[in-house]
C-alpha cells in the first residue's frame, strides 16, 4: 500500500520514545550511555533524517505494534551506531529491552496518537481557524450594507445583507472552536504507563507521571 503512516505520527512516537528513555535513565532503569544514544537517535528522527526507514502502511493491527517495533528497531540500530557499534544482531542497544523499556504497543502507540493529534490541533488547526474567523469577521463588517436575497428550500426568501450571511459563518466557526478547545484536556490524557493490559505491570510507580511531565516540556 502507498498509504504510509503519517510522518506527524511517526515523529510523535519518536518524541514518546525519547521521553521514555529520559525517564528510564532518571529512574535508574537504563544506563546514561544507552539513554543518551536513544535520545540522540530520536532527535534525528524528529529532524526528518530517517523518514525513509518507516515504510509501513497504515493498514496494520489496531495496537500499532508494527510501527512501534519499526521505531524500536530504527532507534536501536542508530543508537548502537552512535555508541560505536553496528546494526543488527550484534548491536549494543536492544529494541525491546532498552528502547521499549517500560512500554507496550498497547500504551505507547495510543500515546503517540494523542500527542500527534494535540500538536496538530494546537499548532495547526486552532491557529488557522482563528485566522479564518478573523478574516470572515472583517468581511462581515465590510459587506454590512450589501443587500441580497436569502434562500431557503431551494427558492428565494427574504432579504438580508451579505455581512449578516457571513456573520453566520463566523458564529459557526467560533462555536466549533470552543468545542475543539474544550476537548484539548481530554486529548492530553495519555495511556502510557498502562503497558499491555492497563495494569502498569513492569513499570516503575513514578514512570507514567514522569513521562507525561517530560512530554509536556518537550512537545
Amino acid at each position: 500500500s502507498t498509504e504510509k503512516m503519517p510522518t506527524s505520527l511517526i515523529h510523535a512516537l519518536a518524541l514518546t520514545k525519547r521521553a521514555a528513555a529520559k525517564v528510564n535513565e532518571d529512574l535508574g532503569l537504563l544506563s546514561e550511555e544507552k539513554a543518551s544514544a536513544i535520545r540522540q537517535a530520536a532527535d534525528e528522527v524528529l529532524a526528518g533524517q530517517h523518514d525513509d526507514e518507516f515504510p509501513l502502511a497504515i493498514w496494520q493491527t489496531g495496537s500499532g505494534t508494527q510501527s512501534n517495533m519499526n521505531m524500536n528497531e530504527v532507534l536501536a540500530n542508530r543508537a548502537s551506531e552512535l555508541l560505536g557499534g553496528v546494526r543488527g544482531m550484534e548491536r549494543k542497544v536492544h529494541p525491546n529491552d532498552d528502547v521499549n523499556k517500560s512500554q507496550s504497543s498497547n500504551d505507547v502507540f495510543p500515546t503517540a496518537m494523542h500527542v500527534a493529534a494535540l500538536l496538530a490541533l494546537r499548532k495547526q488547526l486552532i491557529p488557522q481557524l482563528k485566522t479564518l474567523t478573523q478574516t470572515l469577521s472583517e468581511k462581515s463588517r465590510a459587506f454590512a450594507d450589501i443587500v441580497k436575497i436569502g434562500r431557503t428550500h431551494l427558492q428565494d426568501a427574504t432579504p438580508l445583507t451579505l455581512g449578516q450571511e457571513i456573520s453566520g459563518w463566523v458564529a459557526m466557526l467560533e462555536h466549533n472552536l470552543k468545542h475543539i478547545e474544550y476537548s484539548l484536556p481530554h486529548v492530553a490524557e495519555l495511556a502510557l504507563g498502562g503497558t499491555a493490559v492497563g495494569t502498569g505491570l513492569n513499570t516503575h510507580p513514578e514512570y507514567a507521571r514522569r513521562v507525561a511531565d517530560e512530554l509536556a516540556v518537550t512537545s
